[in-house]
């Protein structure tokens, strides 16, 4: 018997686990490292009216309405993200905010990996490769993932497009992973829609890539069957109606900066501007793109220049892109001229499972010290009025409470019984009146002070130097404490019923400097 043909299938076969190994290292250490990145403090303002809304919903049920502020909401409250806001509050319950941060960024960096994975596997696409395509989207999309909702879709829509690439290789079976997905994407994030557009976009223009071939038949069938199972949610097929009023509502789109266009003078918007070039330029050099990539990169481009949000969607379509397309490139461009010297090419998987132990050590030591208790309260108090609130609960528990939107939802989870607390920021939520009397008082209209007045506010939480402390300091209105820490005031109402109703052009420095700490 030849001992040579057995010789050559066993170094093919240890070839191969080599390669694997490499590859699912460099995934892996892409992943860890991208957690310095996506293990975030409550650095999104939503986050605390959402936690809020996750405790009442965990007692008392979804509500109807909206629970925590004393104006009157214009639209029914749709609990469309009542399990992601349960889930929220049962990790922050068991391990405070530390471990909802190290939580949520373990998704979006899943998120990256399944995208990762989503590569053809006979694009035979090396490891480094990946771990680059991982890296770049996870810079790109650093200022939208965190602790809220939108990276559930993230991780969605990766697991979307894996489930694709397999059906592409005629692996029908993978289309199971559908239905269950969105069953529980559709009460947990809106972005649900952007996974069917994802699959409708693969039904209309995806090529088979397997020898078997792919049953557009089956993927059909898959999207019917995972449309009826976003139907399993509070709202029902009411659903679809929330969500395109969402979408385009114009409280949104004219005054939520994630819902306006891009700010290319943004460094962060810079780095996706480059992403968009990169990604050309590699379909250029790189033979040419499939259809079904330019359709979703396309998509996604014109997505995210109506509302800067989406940036993080294209970071997630673009990883398996630049890893494929960057292979293509340099192997035509690059390659032929380094034959006699591509031994360093070859898979080493010791290197490889150095590189990924190295990562996990640094990025361990670089995420450990901001997710402790004392870390993540001296965010807080940095970041929100903490001190403020706590003086407020023990002096003014009770009274209507005005303060910024962004500080709102924050209120609302520190005083979620009474109705106590102003404008939050589900702006849409409230409707057009609502919001207009927040901004009266907010921007300093003629009526601002008859705002205050008819909704019998007697205190206020406001920034140090924002004009409405300016205001209310001139119209006679005293600073109980200033919290510095947070750069915030609580002030409250003359004891009188006649306050002055006229202010200064120009706005005038509030006197903190007296004041008792908060």
């Amino acid at each position: 018997m030849n001992a040579k043909p057995v010789v050559a299938v066993v170094a093919a076969a240890r070839e191969r686990r080599s390669t694997q190994v490499v590859v699912a290292c460099w995934v892996v250490a892409a992943a860890v490292l991208m957690l310095a990145v996506t293990v975030q403090p409550f650095r999104d303002t939503d986050v605390w009216w959402h936690l809020a809304l996750g405790r009442y919903i965990a007692v008392h049920g979804i509500p109807s309405q909206e629970p925590f502020s004393f104006l009157a909401a214009q639209h029914p409250w749709v609990g469309q993200q009542w399990l992601y806001e349960v889930l929220l509050a049962g990790l922050v319950g068991a391990g405070g905010p530390g471990l909802a941060s190290v939580v949520m960024g373990v998704v979006a960096a899943c998120a990256l990996a399944i995208a990762a994975a989503s590569v053809p596997r006979s694009a035979r696409v090396p490891g480094i490769a990946l771990g680059a395509g991982m890296v770049f989207s996870g810079l790109v999309m650093a200022q939208v993932v965190g602790v809220r909702g939108q990276v559930i879709t993230l991780f969605g829509v990766a697991v979307v497009m894996c489930v694709v690439a397999r059906w592409r290789e005629g692996r029908n079976g993978a289309l199971f992973v559908l239905p269950p997905l969105f069953l529980l994407w559709a009460n947990m994030h809106a972005g649900f829609i952007a996974g069917f557009a994802v699959i409708a976009t693969a039904l209309l223009l995806a090529r088979p890539l397997g020898a078997g071939g792919a049953s557009r038949r089956h993927l059909g069938a898959a999207l019917g069957v995972s449309l009826l199972a976003t139907l399993l949610n509070p709202a029902g097929p009411g659903l679809y109606a929330y969500v395109v009023e969402t979408f385009a509502n114009p409280t949104l789109t004219q005054l939520v900066t994630e819902w306006t266009s891009p700010d290319f003078h943004n460094i962060w918007l810079q780095l996706f501007e480059a992403e968009v070039v990169i990604l050309v330029v590699l379909w250029a050099i790189g033979g040419g793109p499939d259809r079904f990539d330019v359709a979703l990169a396309a998509g996604l481009l014109v997505a995210t220049l109506q509302a800067q949000r989406n940036v993080s969607l294209f970071a997630i379509i673009a990883v398996p892109q630049i890893a494929v397309y960057g292979t293509r490139a340099f192997r035509l461009r690059v390659l032929p001229r380094l034959r006699e010297r591509s031994g360093w090419l070859r898979p080493r998987p010791a290197l490889a499972l150095g590189v990924t132990a190295v990562v996990g050590i640094a990025t361990a030591l670089t995420v450990a010290p901001g997710i402790s208790a004392q870390q993540t309260q001296a965010f807080e108090s940095s970041r929100y009025p903490a001190a403020a609130a706590t003086y407020y609960a023990a002096h003014f528990a009770g009274e209507r409470l005005y303060s910024p939107d962004t500080w709102g939802g924050y209120l609302a989870y520190r005083f979620p019984l009474g109705r106590v607390v102003f404008l939050y920021d589900e702006t849409a939520v409230f409707g057009d009146a609502s919001l207009q009397r927040y901004l009266d008082i907010h921007d300093l209209h003629d009526d601002w002070t008859s705002v205050l007045q008819s909704e019998s506010i007697r205190v206020a939480i406001v920034p140090q130097d924002s004009q409405e402390a300016s205001a209310l300091h001139e119209v006679g209105w005293s600073v109980e404490c200033a919290d510095n820490l947070s750069g915030s005031l609580l002030m409250s109402a003359p004891a009188s019923t006649q306050v002055r109703t006229e202010v200064a052009s120009e706005p005038l420095a509030v006197p903190v400097s007296g004041a008792p700490p908060c």
